[in-house]
């Protein structure tokens, strides 16, 4: 039985511009939490209460709030990786806390918790499976980005990694399911075209011994690798409704539309319109008279009195046409 889960947290996002100046991509905010948190919180959800988190250098924010400011009915571990060489070396650096079959995610990656109790309940019924996959159906610029899978009835006869040509109608997605076997892999994995080690080159190296790949599907997932990515995913999570509190004290004046998030030590002017759909992190600012809809502002951001703000991420560093 699944008992632990690996989450890949040690990649900076420098794809994300200035959202990850001062902070790692795996602690940008989904309402009141980092990602990283979000997507442990999935898992938690299915039952895993044993996790390895692999963490680059500077990260220590990390593993403070996971050690801090998360679920005490947990155990994390940390495992540093110091030099970004790829999801095989990140997975080898946690290989020593890990005592049987785990789940394995990257932090950026969101899919809903009822697909992570398929792909736990598909993985602990099929022993013989070292290998179950979350799929996504997918256009062939989706599979591009990802991995191609082709699928033979119920099993996985092949995976290529970010094809040029795509054979197939399934991504997929950063969220396995793997027996301890599966490490014995690894080490035989080279280095792939962009210097690094990944592992779909393991997965391949396991179906060409004859090993069985099993796949979960999920109709959706929210993947963080952009400033609009970061809006799309506040705003799902504000259309769930759990998370979705004033948490500030605010004028009477102000106007409020739900679904709405305000974090404590917000600061909001009288008069000021807020929502639908907005996320203000703590620190953040609102002027009097302001508007602000459909959009996420961030730490120590402000939006100036009588501005309208609509569809955008507020940073401190740079107006949202930047991100």
């Amino acid at each position: 039985m699944i008992q632990q889960a690996v989450i890949l947290a040690a990649g900076h996002g420098s794809r994300l511009g200035v959202l990850t100046k001062d902070r790692p991509k795996s602690m940008l905010p989904i309402l009141g939490k980092p990602i990283v948190a979000r997507v442990m919180d999935h898992m938690r959800e299915a039952g895993i209460r044993q996790f390895i988190v692999v963490v680059g250098e500077n990260e220590g924010a990390v593993a403070s709030y996971l050690s801090g400011s998360w679920h005490p009915d947990t155990e994390v571990r940390f495992a540093l990786q110091s030099i970004p060489t790829g999801t095989v070396d990140a997975l080898l650096l946690a290989a020593p806390y890990i005592d049987g079959p785990f789940l394995l995610s990257s932090v950026d990656n969101l899919t809903s918790p009822e697909h992570v109790k398929a792909l736990l309940a598909q993985a602990n019924s099929n022993p013989d499976q070292d290998v179950v996959l979350s799929l996504l159906p997918a256009t062939p610029d989706v599979i591009r980005k990802s991995s191609d899978v082709i699928l033979n009835g119920d099993h996985v006869i092949a995976i290529e990694e970010k094809p040029a040509a795509p054979r197939g109608s399934w991504a997929g997605i950063m969220l396995y399911a793997f027996s301890r076997r599966f490490l014995d892999y690894l080490p035989q994995v080279e280095v792939s075209p962009r210097g690094e080690r990944e592992i779909v080159s393991g997965i391949q190296a396991y179906l060409h011994d004859g090993g069985r790949v099993g796949a979960v599907q999920t109709d959706w997932r929210l993947h963080l690798t952009g400033g609009s990515d970061l809006l799309a995913i506040n705003r799902h999570f504000l259309e769930q409704g759990r998370d979705t509190h004033i948490l500030s004290e605010i004028p009477g004046s102000v106007y409020i539309i739900p679904p709405v998030r305000i974090d404590p030590n917000v600061s909001v002017g009288q008069g000021a319109h807020i929502g639908p759909h907005v996320y203000l992190e703590s620190g953040a600012a609102v002027g009097q008279g302001a508007v602000v809809r459909n959009s996420v502002v961030l730490n120590r951001a402000v939006i100036p009195a009588g501005e309208h703000c609509d569809g955008q991420i507020v940073s401190r560093y740079a107006p949202d046409s930047e991100l």
